[in-house]
Order: C-alpha cells, then sequence, then structure tokens
C-alpha cells in the first residue's frame, strides 16, 4: 500500500506538471529553395537556359522578358501562419523602384525544374499570373549583398499548409510596361532563396490524456496486489 500512495502522489505531480503545458508550441523553420531560376517568353530573343543555371533574374534584359520561381520542398511543415521569402539583391537596373510581384505557380514542379526547355510562353505566363502572394517595390541600386525580405501573404499561406508534404513553388515578375528594367541580375550560384515560416505545428500530448494514462495504470496495479492479497487470505 505505501507503494501505491507513492505512484498516486508521483501521478498527481505529473499531472500538476502536464497541466501547465499548452497543446501547441510556435517554432520557426528555414527552408531553402530546392530549386531556381528563369524562364523566358518566346517573343523574346530564344536563347538558351540550362537546368543547372540558378540565376533567378527577372524583368527585361538585353529585349528578353525573363520571370523567375523558386521552388521548395516543405517536408511534413504544417500549420504554418506566417511566411517569408528571403532573397539576395545582387543586381538591378531600370527606375529607381521597381514593382515585384509574386503569384502562385501552377506548373509541376520536376516540369518547372526542366529550365532547359525555355523559352516557354505557358510557363512565363504561369509565373505572373493566378493568386498573388504579394506585391512589392523595390529598389534598382543597394548593397548587393543585402537579403531582401518579402512577408508573404495569406494566400501564400494557405497555399503551403495545403502543400505541407509536397513542393511548394513561387513565381516572381516585374509588372507594368519593361524595357531594360530588372532585378537580380548576376544571381547564378552564389546562393540559394529561403523561406522562413513561423508555425503552431510543434504538437505535445494532451495532459488531460497522460494524466488519464498515468492513473489508469496505477488503477490496474493496485488492483492486480488486492487480487493477490485476496487470493493469498482463502489459501
Amino acid at each position: 500500500m505505501k507503494r501505491f500512495y507513492k505512484l498516486a502522489i508521483a501521478s498527481a505531480i505529473v499531472g500538476f506538471g502536464l497541466g501547465t503545458l499548452n497543446t501547441a508550441q510556435a517554432a520557426t523553420f528555414t527552408q531553402t529553395a530546392s530549386d531556381q531560376g528563369w524562364w523566358a517568353a518566346e517573343d523574346g530573343w530564344n536563347g538558351p537556359n540550362s537546368n543547372d543555371n540558378t540565376n533567378y533574374v527577372t524583368g527585361n534584359i538585353r529585349g528578353i522578358d525573363l520571370r523567375n520561381f523558386f521552388k521548395f520542398d516543405l517536408g511534413n511543415v504544417v500549420g504554418v501562419t506566417s511566411a517569408t521569402l528571403q532573397i539576395q539583391r545582387f543586381v538591378g537596373s531600370g527606375n529607381p523602384t521597381e514593382t515585384l510581384g509574386f503569384f502562385d505557380v501552377s506548373t509541376p514542379a520536376d516540369v518547372l525544374s526542366q529550365k532547359n526547355n525555355s523559352p516557354n510562353n505557358t510557363i512565363y505566363n504561369d509565373l505572373g499570373s493566378g493568386k498573388n502572394y504579394g506585391t512589392f517595390n523595390v529598389t534598382t541600386s543597394g548593397d548587393p549583398k543585402e537579403i531582401l525580405n518579402f512577408a508573404l501573404n495569406s494566400n501564400a499561406i494557405a497555399d503551403i499548409n495545403a502543400r505541407s508534404g509536397n513542393f511548394f513553388s513561387i513565381g516572381g515578375a516585374l509588372l507594368g510596361d519593361l524595357s531594360e528594367e530588372y532585378l537580380f541580375s548576376e544571381s547564378g550560384d552564389q546562393g540559394f532563396a529561403k523561406l522562413v515560416v513561423d508555425t503552431d505545428s510543434t504538437r505535445v500530448p494532451e495532459p488531460s490524456l497522460l494524466g488519464g494514462i498515468v492513473v489508469a495504470g496505477i488503477g490496474s496495479w493496485w488492483l492486480k496486489r488486492k487480487r493477490k492479497a485476496s487470493l493469498k487470505n482463502k489459501n
């Protein structure tokens, strides 16, 4: 019986401690792009691209209309509450400030990475249309090493949560009529974009559930002890 009382006291202490826990804890995760690059429109210079080219220039450069993309393997991240796309500035040109839009991408992730098939109007258009993930004014001058932070909107957050366990892609496009206006030039082979997400997905068991398991285990042990004692008395 003394052992039973000790276990009961331990159960009460455990239950009290569990009562101080939340059922979810916030966490921040950083995902590095698994691929990035650009696709060109067919009405410009039909120069080649390559699958291993990670340059993400976007805009109009030497008469070529370009849009970029960033692809992320989300893993099992769930419960995302905010998301920020981080991109290095590199080199820009044109107006002092350009308008940059981010959009959802319907092109499959594996097709998106076949950059040697550029130019392609279907993919080019996909990268600059559809659901908007945010529109930002970006200066064309500045430190090429600066990391720019773009807080994505609720459309992006909803799609990230919907794509948990899969690839999630973002398309980028300069907006308006462009002529020798671009951002992120000279960005090849010098680092990948990052997606920083805040999430409430770190789950812990409900205190009531764990408390019930502990108490049930102690109760079962006590009943077994009582039955054994009863059998000994009868014998």
